[in-house]
């Protein structure tokens, strides 16, 4: 028997446009069977809650949508992008592109285009996850609006005779929405990907004609999941215009240790097969984990920091408060102070490095799956012995006693600064 609901409902389709569009709905259709809990931060939670900015900065771009008009030139090198990186963005306007962004995943306040059709579209989505059922979005209405917006969007499209779509992920209904639009206007797309992945799989970002990737390791290791080797492009991170590698790492567990703990939420599944399943309680095991090594080297205090889909306060709910604090500060602030980082795999990973603290992988691992019951990939699954990874109490101890010291010209590997000049290659 079928043991993935969405994947049953794909299959049995009577017709090929429902299909269609349960593939475009395939995440969020997930979020009515696995987002739930109090575990989950509300900026990830279906009842998702926005900061005033927020609602704001989003009812501007509607007005601009409406009624904000501005003239493109169709001979220009247009681009519809909804990668928002100010870096990016820049390098994009030195290289002569003109970024334009749309509703669907809109990026600023100017060139922003849409229509009422889609902003109703939208509209209506958004609040049927919100508080709707599952059948509000799998139904054949919904899908034929949708195919009627796809049409809308087409035609702008052809409007601005755009040379390519730029994304960072396609794994969203409106990513696939574009996707399929920019697919029958024959122009390229490219997904550049935001962060280090903690899965390699077919069916994640490989809908694009190009994938684009922050360093040749991670190339490598797309190619060896089965990607097409002739569509991933090594351009760099597009937050970052320069990668310094540091010759020396603090790397202390006396005075201020930040620990990153697994994620352990799943929010929908990325694969099409058997449902992946976390125990949302490994979070805090982790945390007392790491405690039980620390408190037996004599540490008395480390800052955690949980992936942002998780609530601070929930996981502060379990811990022990003489020890654990929540960190507050923003990533770099966080980093540049930490005299070490003990997490599990993650992009902090490299980003600890290049702001010049030590980082030890702890990943407990029975020898066959991880906490969240998953499989390690490079560089954490020992394939790499520029990194060394715990997978018990032991390990980490031992790890933490010898001053372990990750090689930090692993970040030549992953992580190169933002160089954008394939594009004017690829998009002649």
């Amino acid at each position: 028997m079928e043991q993935y609901l969405i994947n049953y409902l794909y299959e049995h389709a009577d017709k090929p446009f429902i299909s269609k569009y349960i593939d475009f709905l395939k995440l969020e259709l997930d979020w009515f069977i696995y987002d739930y809990g109090e575990q989950l931060a509300s900026t990830h939670s279906r009842k998702r809650k926005y900061s005033l900015k927020s609602r704001l900065l989003k009812e501007l771009q509607k007005l601009s949508v409406l009624y904000g008009h501005f003239n493109v030139d169709e001979n220009s090198k247009n681009i519809l992008s909804c990668v928002a990186s100010r870096a990016f963005m820049n390098s994009l306007l030195e290289m002569g592109y003109n970024p334009i962004s749309t509703i669907l995943q809109p990026v600023g306040l100017k060139q922003v285009i849409g229509s009422r059709e889609i902003l109703k579209l939208l509209n209506y989505k958004n609040e049927k996850i919100s508080s709707g059922k599952f059948v509000d979005i799998y139904n054949e209405v919904f899908f034929e609006q949708i195919e009627a917006c796809c049409h809308s969007l087409l035609s702008q499209c052809n409007k601005y005779n755009f040379h390519a779509l730029f994304l960072y992920t396609d794994q969203y209904f409106e990513s696939k929405m574009l996707l399929d639009v920019f697919k029958k206007i024959n122009r390229p797309s490219f997904v550049f990907s935001h962060g280090l992945p903690g899965i390699y799989s077919l069916a994640v970002d490989n809908r694009s004609d190009y994938l684009m990737v922050w360093g040749e390791k991670i190339k490598h290791n797309y190619i060896n999941a089965g990607f097409d080797k002739n569509k991933i492009y090594v351009v760099g991170n597009s937050k970052y215009d320069k990668v310094l590698i540091p010759r020396s790492l603090r790397n202390s567990y006396i005075s201020d240790i930040l620990i990153i703990p697994v994620s352990s939420s799943c929010i929908h599944q990325h694969d099409w097969h058997k449902p992946l399943l976390v125990d949302r309680s490994m979070i805090v095991l982790y945390l007392y984990s790491v405690q039980n090594v620390l408190q037996s080297l004599g540490v008395k205090h480390a800052r955690f920091r949980p992936h942002p889909s998780i609530d601070k306060q929930w996981v502060y709910g379990f811990l022990d408060h003489d020890f654990y604090s929540m960190d507050v500060d923003n990533l770099n602030a966080s980093l540049e102070k930490a005299s070490l980082v003990i997490g599990a795999t993650s992009s902090v990973f490299l980003e600890a490095i290049m702001n010049g603290v030590n980082y030890i992988v702890y990943e407990p691992h029975d020898g066959k799956d991880t906490l969240l019951r998953g499989a390690l990939v490079p560089p954490f699954d020992g394939s790499d012995e520029k990194v060394q990874v715990a997978k018990n109490e032991n390990e980490l101890k031992y790890m933490l006693q010898n001053r372990y010291q990750v090689d930090s010209t692993i970040l030549e590997d992953y992580m190169q600064p933002l160089d954008l000049s394939i594009l004017n290659q690829l998009l002649k």
